[in-house]
């Protein structure tokens, strides 16, 4: 009787796993959606976009970038979250999603250690500090002095709250032992779009001159996370990380997909995404962006996930990150 049942039960187990293998062999079958939290014209769109266009290359199939601005990323977080796990739902964020919200938020609409199957790491961004270009603060001496003189006066604008560019700037004004008031954004686009308009005429070279301020700083900072543009300029930091008021932070960007992802699937999606990220079209594009791309699976991603929340609540109370 006990054969009996074992041999069913490994009849069973091979007709499942053939199952899968067949679904991965159709798949994708219909155009895929990877989704972004934040609008499009900013770093992180031009990121995705770059990626959806070479894994549709790979696919066979278009792959549609949908942006899902607001919330500080958890809009597009818990719409991923409760998508259908069949592989047709990609989402590419960072921490600002997956770490830093639980850090700060009382609720956040997904557990992003449970909700989410992660494909792999795609690479570290580069966060970069400028002002406007007829602005008298020339550098971070001067920045630091005329904030110290009028606490409040001066505003740091970042691409949403409980982002990693709030992150940032709370830790470089603790750092630095100053004020400013936090103008949270829904994306870097319309964040740099007022920027801009601050400065007169807004001409094309004006806007070049500071993107290629960028590309240079992050090539001088090749190994590191925060670099500051060439009007406000600083030392690089820690090659594994940004130190800013004694803690490490860093900014990786990752492609997830909804939990319960078919084995067979998240395993040839995984592998086309290696193959995106390594290929050397595709390195040069996100360097001209400022991304420095590195495609790395995730061992554990839950037990990742858990560990960073905590220590990012543990920076957000020693520097007094709040939700706003």
């Amino acid at each position: 009787m006990k054969t009996t049942i074992f041999a069913a039960a490994f009849t069973a187990a091979a007709i499942f796993g053939g199952a899968d293998l067949a679904l991965a062999d159709d798949y994708p079958e219909r155009p895929l959606q990877l989704v972004v939290p934040f609008p499009p014209g900013g770093a992180s769109d031009l990121v995705a976009r770059i990626i959806a266009g070479e894994l549709e290359a790979r696919l066979g199939k278009p792959v549609i970038v949908m942006n899902r601005p607001g919330g500080g990323t958890t809009i597009a977080g818990k719409e991923v979250a409760r998508a259908a796990p069949d592989g047709y739902t990609l989402f590419f964020s960072s921490n600002s999603t997956f770490t830093l919200p639980a850090a700060v938020k009382e609720t956040v609409p997904y557990d992003a250690a449970k909700d989410f199957e992660p494909l792999g790491q795609v690479g570290k961004i580069t966060l970069v500090l400028v002002t406007y270009k007829d602005n008298p603060i020339k550098d971070l001496t001067a920045l630091v002095a005329e904030a110290k003189a009028n606490p409040d006066k001066l505003s740091l604008a970042s691409f949403g709250a409980a982002t990693v560019s709030h992150f940032a700037g709370e830790l470089f004004k603790s750092s630095a032992g100053i004020k400013m008031v936090h103008l949270p954004y829904k994306g870097s686009a319309p964040a740099m779009n007022d920027l801009i308009g601050k400065a007169h005429p807004v001409s094309r070279r004006h806007r070049d001159r500071g993107q290629a301020a960028a590309r240079r700083r992050h090539r001088a900072c090749a190994r590191g996370i925060l670099g500051k543009a060439d009007a406000l300029p600083t030392r690089c930091a820690d090659p594994r990380g940004a130190r800013l008021f004694g803690h490490r932070f860093r900014v990786l960007g990752a492609v997830v997909t909804p939990k319960g992802l078919p084995p067979a699937v998240r395993d040839k999606l995984t592998a086309t995404l290696e193959a995106t990220i390594n290929n050397p079209t595709v390195v040069e594009r996100f360097t001209k962006v400022g991304f420095e791309p590195g495609f790395a699976r995730y061992s554990d991603w839950a037990s990742a996930i858990n560990k960073e929340t905590a220590e990012m609540k543990q920076i957000a109370q020693t520097a007094g990150i709040k939700e706003d």
